[in-house]
């Protein structure tokens, strides 16, 4: 897995365009309702911190969301710094996809995770299913044991699999 830093400019339908001044730090970048949603710390001008939910439509964040890759949060102040986790193919298909849609970047770092840190073809695969198909959601969408059956694994597996690869993208997280 990779740990990807990406500069672009501000969109002009940026939440960052309604706080002029402030500085942001999007948390929890995902998919939402109505396009993306995420978990916003904005701390004004004058020093006051708040936090904010916030969902609109981002083009730009649902392509990076899109493109397979996870965004455990960006910074926004004068331009926007995605930190990305992802996996090689991920990263060459969200490069393409910036480079076809026109958008202007910056690669401002690129690295490896370590081999403890890294996620697993199949603790990806099932944290991906279980995000999608609303395990984490309350009430939840899906049970264990459907997830361990979709993948043809026993509910310990899938439960003990779900465990570690979570321990590992909230280390990647908390580590960003």
């Amino acid at each position: 897995m990779l740990r990807v830093r990406i500069r672009t400019p501000i969109p002009n339908y940026c939440i960052a365009k309604r706080y002029p001044n402030a500085v942001l730090k999007l948390r929890c970048v995902c998919r939402g309702e109505k396009g993306i949603k995420a978990f916003v710390n904005l701390k004004t001008p004058d020093g006051k911190t708040v936090m904010v939910i916030d969902e609109h439509r981002c083009p730009l964040a649902q392509k990076i969301l899109n493109s397979g890759a996870m965004v455990p949060s960006a910074d926004i102040h004068e331009d926007i710094i995605w930190n990305i986790v992802c996996n090689d193919e991920t990263f060459k298909n969200l490069i393409t996809v910036l480079e076809r849609s026109g958008i202007n970047y910056e690669l401002v770092s690129k690295e490896m995770f370590s081999e403890d840190d890294e996620i697993t073809y199949r603790e990806y695969m099932l944290l991906k299913l279980a995000f999608e198909c609303g395990f984490f959601d309350s009430p939840k969408k899906i049970r264990l044991e459907e997830m361990a059956k979709a993948l043809g694994v026993s509910k310990s597996t899938a439960s003990e699999t779900l465990r570690r690869g979570l321990k590992k993208v909230l280390k990647m997280f908390f580590e960003l």
